[in-house]
C-alpha cells in the first residue's frame, strides 16, 4: 500500500537561495498507525530542499506519528519579521491544529520557541504513539483547541441539550489524543483545520500574516476488523471512512453509493477505484479478486469472497470509522460560533492585530444570527493598497475586502457560486483587477455548482 506524505499542498520557492521549501502530507492510513511503528519521518514535514539537486537542508516533522490526519494543509509563506532590530528573512507554515510555525529560511531553528510536550498513550493493541509533540510557543492558536461543555451550541435549548447529550459519549481531551475503539473522540479544530489548503498572506509593510481558518469539532473512532476478504470487508476498510458504513457517504464532497448499480456498470466502477478521480484516490493495491469482491458488494450488497490463485490483501488489525463532523439536527455545526474566522497575526511580535469571524448562514442571518462565521475553503490576498481580499465561505457566497491594519469590512459582493479559492490580482492597461474563481465547492446539497471565473 501507499505509504502515502506527498506534498499535495504545494511549496514554496526562495529563488535568491535557491531553497524549495515542501510541507508533506500524513502517512497512511490516516488514523491507525500499529503497521508503521516509529515517528515515521518525512511524514507530517516541512523539508527546506536545494532546488538545483533535491539534496535535503534541514527539516521540521510537525507531527510524529500522525493518528489525526494532521497532514500540513497549505504551502509556506515566504516572510521577512523583524528580531533584535535586525530584518530576518524565514517561512511561515500554518497548520489544521491552527498554529504558526516560524523559521530562518536557512535552517531549523524556530523564531519563536517551540516546546515538546507529553500527550496520553494509545489504549489501542499494538499502537505506539510518540513520546512528545512539537507545540509551537507562540503566537497563541487561531482556531479554538479543546471542546468543552460550555462551548456546545446555544442556538435553542433543544439543540443545546442535543449536543450536551452527544458530547458526553465522546473523549474530548485536546490535541493529540490517540483514537479510540468504539467511543469517538473529539478533533477540535477538525479533520479540515484550522487552516487548509488556500494557504496564508503576508504584508511586508506591516508584518502580518493573514490566514483563514475552520472552527468546527469532528469526531472519529477505530473499529476492529472482523473476517477474510469479502467484499464488505474491503469496503469498510478501503472505503467506509469516506462513503461511510451504510454507503450513504456524505454529499457532496463523498457521494452516496446506495443503488449506484443502475446508474454506473461494473466497468465503470472498476475503473473509478482503480485510477481514481476528482478528489477520491486510486486504490492500486487491491488484488483482482478483492475489487471485483468490492465491486460485486458495492452494487449488489452481496458479501461473498471470490476463488482465486492470488495472494490475498493483508488487513490492518483496525480501520477508522470515518470522519464526522459535528453537526446539530438541522445541519449546523453542534459548537457555538465563531465557525470560521479570519485572523491577522504580527510575526514581528506574535500577538493578533485582528481576528473576525469569516463567513455567514444567510438564513442564519435572516433570523438575527449575523456573523458566525463559516467553513471557508481558499485564501486570502494582500495588496499594496491595504486590502485584504478573500472569498472562501461556503455558505454565503461574499467576496470581500477588508482593511489590512484593523480588518474592518470594507467592500462585499455576492458571487454566482461560492468561491472556494484563492483569489489573484493582476494589472492591464493601467487598471489593477482581482479575480476569483466561483464553483460552489464546498456547498450544501441543493446549492448551486458550476465554474465561472469573476
Amino acid at each position: 500500500s501507499s505509504a502515502a506524505a506527498n506534498n499535495w499542498a504545494g511549496m514554496a520557492l526562495d529563488s535568491q537561495r535557491g531553497i524549495v521549501y515542501v510541507p508533506t502530507g500524513s502517512a497512511a492510513s490516516d488514523v491507525y498507525g500499529a503497521d508503521r511503528l516509529g515517528d515515521n519521518l518525512f511524514a507530517n514535514t516541512l523539508l527546506a530542499l536545494n532546488a538545483a539537486t533535491g539534496e535535503r537542508i534541514w527539516h521540521f516533522q510537525g507531527v510524529r506519528h500522525d493518528l489525526w490526519d494532521r497532514d500540513f494543509p497549505s504551502p509556506p509563506s515566504l516572510v521577512t519579521v523583524k528580531r533584535d532590530g535586525k530584518m530576518v528573512d524565514a517561512i511561515a507554515q500554518t497548520t489544521k491544529q491552527g498554529w504558526v510555525s516560524l523559521f530562518d529560511r536557512t535552517n531549523d531553528k524556530p523564531l519563536f520557541p517551540i516546546e515538546y510536550r507529553r500527550y496520553p498513550p494509545s489504549a489501542v493493541p499494538g499502537e505506539v504513539t510518540a513520546e512528545t509533540q512539537p507545540l509551537p510557543t507562540r503566537p497563541a492558536p487561531f482556531a479554538r483547541q479543546l471542546l468543552t461543555e460550555d462551548m456546545l451550541s446555544n442556538r435553542t435549548p433543544e439543540i443545546h441539550q442535543w449536543a450536551l447529550d452527544r458530547y458526553r459519549t465522546f473523549r474530548s481531551e485536546g490535541q493529540f489524543v490517540p483514537p479510540s475503539v468504539g467511543r469517538e473522540t473529539v478533533i477540535f479544530p477538525g479533520f479540515d483545520g484550522g487552516a487548509e489548503w488556500g494557504g496564508s498572506a503576508f504584508d511586508p509593510e506591516a508584518g502580518l500574516l493573514y490566514v483563514n481558518a475552520n472552527d468546527v469539532a469532528w469526531t472519529s473512532s477505530l473499529a476492529e476488523n472482523r473476517g477474510g476478504n469479502f467484499g464488505r470487508q474491503i469496503y469498510l476498510t478501503n472505503c467506509a471512512a469516506c462513503h461511510g458504513d451504510d454507503l450513504t457517504g456524505a454529499p457532496p464532497q463523498f457521494p452516496s453509493l446506495v443503488d449506484i448499480g443502475p446508474k454506473r456498470s461494473l466497468a465503470e466502477i472498476t475503473s473509478i477505484i482503480r485510477q481514481g478521480g476528482g478528489r477520491m484516490p486510486s486504490f492500486p493495491h487491491l488484488s483482482r479478486p478483492d475489487l471485483a469482491s468490492l465491486v460485486q458488494y458495492i452494487i449488489s450488497g452481496e458479501n461473498r469472497e471470490l476463488a482465486t490463485t492470488d495472494s490475498p490483501t493483508t488487513m490492518p488489525r483496525y480501520r477508522v470509522t470515518g470522519y464526522h463532523k459535528f453537526l446539530d439536527p438541522e445541519g449546523y455545526p453542534a459548537v457555538a460560533p465563531p465557525w470560521g474566522t479570519l485572523n491577522a497575526i504580527n510575526l514581528n511580535t506574535g500577538e493578533y492585530a485582528w481576528k473576525i469571524p469569516l463567513g455567514e448562514y444567510p438564513e442564519l442571518a435572516e433570523k438575527g444570527m449575523k456573523d458566525t462565521g463559516t467553513e471557508n475553503y481558499g485564501g486570502p490576498i494582500v495588496t499594496a493598497g491595504g486590502l485584504v481580499f478573500i472569498a472562501a465561505t461556503n455558505f454565503d457566497r461574499k467576496f470581500r475586502a477588508f482593511d489590512k491594519l484593523t480588518g474592518k469590512l470594507l467592500w462585499e459582493t455576492t458571487l454566482p457560486l461560492a468561491g472556494n479559492a484563492t483569489p489573484a490580482t493582476y494589472e492591464a492597461g493601467g487598471r489593477q483587477f482581482v479575480v476569483i474563481y466561483a464553483t460552489g465547492g464546498k456547498r450544501r446539497a441543493g446549492d448551486p455548482s458550476g465554474g465561472v471565473y469573476v
